[in-house]
């Protein structure tokens, strides 16, 4: 699950910068000037802006997309699509009816600073700060986009069953692409077999939880992140 997500201050020039430096050194990220622009902040809901990268023709293409895939074959508004589509199993998104078409000709990267996933009894649950240790300033989320008629896109992220470092949280998380994986999977150089087999799946020991004081829809600001204690939430199993 990926319900909400953080971008921070990330401006859409520090995005490109950070594509073109770890993604595709060699090649020239081009801006979508007719794009809305992306919300930035702490608390990033479906059916907001948020920043996708995609391949286009020969380049690459930074733009936005309405969080909620609405399938370019709907032909209403995408606030008339119904189904719940902000979220894609990376198994079964190929065959998919609503995702068939974006796994083939719409793939994209979605990029963000964290993400909040939600833990503890039903009536007590608590939110959490998830983010990595690693190099790159950002996590690169694999995601699916669609265009539709009246020249928008909408989004979806792709998710997987958990890694163990944080299934203690959630059976699932979104799909987390290292540089290489992001690079083949926007260029269609792996297999669809090895993408659903091994694509985020080498995070183990790098994830970095928080536990985070509750916060409404409407709530933003860096004081959504701090941590509610001193002490890490603990990820070893129990036992």
């Amino acid at each position: 699950m990926c319900g909400r997500l953080i971008a921070g201050n990330m401006t859409q020039a520090q995005m490109l910068a950070i594509i073109e430096g770890f993604v595709y050194p060699t090649r020239s990220v081009v801006i979508d000037v007719d794009a809305p622009p992306a919300e930035t902040g702490y608390n990033i809901k479906p059916t907001q802006q948020v920043n996708i990268v995609f391949p286009q023709g020969g380049a690459v293409m930074a733009s936005t997309a309405r969080w909620w895939l609405v399938p370019s074959w709907f032909k209403g508004a995408a606030g008339d699509w119904k189904p719940t589509t902000f979220n894609a199993k990376i198994e079964t998104a190929f065959e998919k009816p609503s995702f068939r078409q974006a796994w083939s000709s719409g793939r994209c990267l979605i990029p963000a600073t964290g993400y909040y996933e939600w833990s503890g009894p039903k009536t007590k649950r608590m939110p959490n700060h998830v983010r990595l240790s690693q190099n790159q300033p950002v996590m690169l989320l694999a995601g699916l986009h669609s265009q539709l008629s009246d020249g928008r896109r909408t989004c979806t992220v792709l998710t997987r069953p958990a890694l163990p470092d944080i299934e203690a949280l959630h059976p699932r998380m979104p799909v987390i692409l290292t540089a290489d994986e992001a690079t083949a999977w926007l260029d269609k150089t792996a297999s669809d077999d090895t993408i659903r087999d091994s694509f985020g799946t080498h995070w183990d020991g790098r994830f970095l939880v928080d536990p985070v004081a509750k916060f409404s829809l409407k709530d933003d600001g860096p004081e959504l992140i701090e941590p509610l204690e001193a002490d890490k939430f603990d990820l070893r199993p129990p036992g």
